[in-house]
């Protein structure tokens, strides 16, 4: 049985201090969108000559540097480090150097297809606090099927060799579609056979961001099928007590309900995380925003110092409210839905997302199977 990942309790406490003085403790820099490999469900990915024909450029590492100086002097301790893929920054070394002196507490999301002998000298002179790799499948073939890149998972595994081999701590991230998730139980067993921790997420957020006409939709499961696949997943990793456990609170609306959302900090129907509160997101066009998954609202760093963005962003995300009928459903201590999910499926943060709704109700379903 896995154990889920658990941040330590220091850093949950200085999180939620954060979130509660509204202090940007962590931030996230998306270098690029550009990617190697080409997800059917990615949130973000752009080609070299989508840029090219929007008219649009990679920000300098001077900008990133210059962001990190001013993020830090307002509280920044925890960065994250992200793309598209942030190996193909082109001076990304130059750029990470610089910011592991400036003290942050560094975490890298990566596809892991990049990293090789000569990535792994330069991360044992500067190690990340981890470098999240996420998992697509099993085989190559899925790979192939998915991300649209050959010799994709023996290309992943051997860098998580390397990474173990060099002493850097690893997580696991694996994003379950229809097209790998026959690969479900050999990813966890493979997780658990080297180790790490995997976590698994069954819903996809649809890709407004490259394209609007895609809300509500992405390559993913239907809300029966979500249900059914989250079951089966807490079942692979935690076992099958804790399954029935987590059944008897989602049909009784009982409790905190693991493995949906684990960074909620108030109900209510305003933002309910610490997305704009405690924490932001900039983009690759240099714009701060509450999460990667809510893009809204987006302040430019191109007229306003991060002292300025900041407070605006938190000002302008306090003024957000969800649907009304998601502050006042019975079910939402299952649902746990959030504003970047709301805005995904609608691109109105006041609507109410059918999608979440409809898998509430399968998953109260495929729970009173498991409870008898």
């Amino acid at each position: 049985m896995q154990e889920k990942y658990i941040e330590p309790q220091i850093t949950e406490y200085l999180f939620h201090k954060a979130t509660k003085n509204h202090t940007p403790i962590c931030g996230t820099f998306e270098l690029s969108p550009l990617c190697n490999f080409n997800c059917k469900m990615c949130y973000v990915h752009q080609q070299a000559d989508d840029l090219k024909k929007m008219g649009k450029s990679i920000k300098t590492p001077d900008f990133w540097l210059e962001l990190a100086r001013q993020a830090k002097e307002q509280g920044m301790l925890y960065l994250l480090l992200t793309g598209g893929e942030p190996f193909l920054y082109p001076d990304f070394w130059m750029l990470y150097e610089e910011l592991v002196k400036m003290g942050f507490v560094i975490s890298i999301n990566s596809n892991g297809s990049l990293i090789d002998e000569k990535i792994i000298e330069k991360l044992k002179k500067y190690p990340p606090a981890r470098i999240n790799i996420t998992l697509y499948g099993a085989s190559d073939e899925t790979y192939e099927r998915l991300c649209g890149i050959k010799k994709g998972y023996s290309r992943t595994i051997r860098s998580i060799q390397l990474l173990k081999e060099a002493g850097i701590s690893v997580k696991l991230n694996c994003s379950l579609t229809p097209t790998n998730v026959e690969d479900l139980p050999k990813m966890i067993r493979y997780a658990e056979e080297q180790k790490l921790i995997i976590a698994v997420a069954t819903y996809m957020f649809p890709p407004v961001r490259v394209n609007m006409e895609e809300k509500g939709r992405n390559h993913r499961f239907t809300p029966q099928e979500m249900a059914e696949y989250n079951c089966k997943t807490i079942l692979y990793q935690r076992g099958k007590e804790y399954l029935q456990e987590y059944a008897k609170n989602v049909i009784e609306n009982v409790g905190d309900i693991p493995q949906i959302n684990e960074c909620m900090e108030r109900e209510g129907n305003g933002v309910r995380c610490r997305a704009g509160r405690g924490i932001f997101w900039t983009t690759w066009e240099g714009k701060i925003t509450p999460c990667g998954m809510l893009p809204i609202p987006a302040i430019s760093l191109e007229h306003n110092s991060f002292a300025q963005a900041w407070e605006r962003l938190t000002a302008e995300t306090a003024k957000i409210r969800l649907a009304r009928e998601c502050k006042e459903c019975p079910n939402q201590s299952i649902c746990n839905v959030c504003a970047g999910m709301i805005y995904g499926e609608n691109l109105d943060l006041k609507k109410r997302p059918q999608y979440l709704c409809d898998y509430v109700k399968a998953l109260k379903k495929e729970c009173g199977k498991i409870k008898k």
